[in-house]
């Protein structure tokens, strides 16, 4: 299945996620600061398919790690799915930001799995 992400600070969030993910059977690695999200990304070998991304972490704002995923070439076709409850900002995140989908906070597991599901078919992958 697919290689996500979880660029998120609340700890019980990422508990929920991971769990609901990886029993879809995806590969999950949770990240909690901007700055952690930067360097998993430089140094990763297997970059993620997606990256479900909060934008109010601890240090920068997601909008640098998105940045940063947008401007490096070998993240080009990885996915960002930002989860914000800064509803204000999702018109921005698509159009200036470069994010491929904004998901206002609470995002149900449905919702989640469909846009996940969206995302991970078109890479000839299906979410159970």
């Amino acid at each position: 299945m697919s290689k996500i992400m979880i660029v998120e600070d609340d700890l019980d969030l990422c508990e929920t996620y991971t769990d609901f993910l990886e029993a879809a059977g995806h590969t999950v690695k949770v990240i909690t600061s901007s700055a952690q999200a930067i360097d998993a990304l430089i140094r990763e070998r297997n970059v993620p398919d997606l990256v479900i991304l909060d934008m109010n972490l601890p240090g920068e704002s997601g909008i640098v790690v998105l940045g940063f995923i947008r401007r490096l070439p070998r993240l080009h076709n990885t996915k960002v799915i930002i989860v914000s409850g800064y509803v204000d900002m999702a018109n921005r995140a698509i159009a200036e930001w470069g994010a491929d989908l904004f998901l206002p906070k609470p995002v149900s597991l449905e919702k989640l799995r469909t846009s996940i599901g969206t995302f991970t078919s078109q890479n000839n992958v299906v979410m159970q």
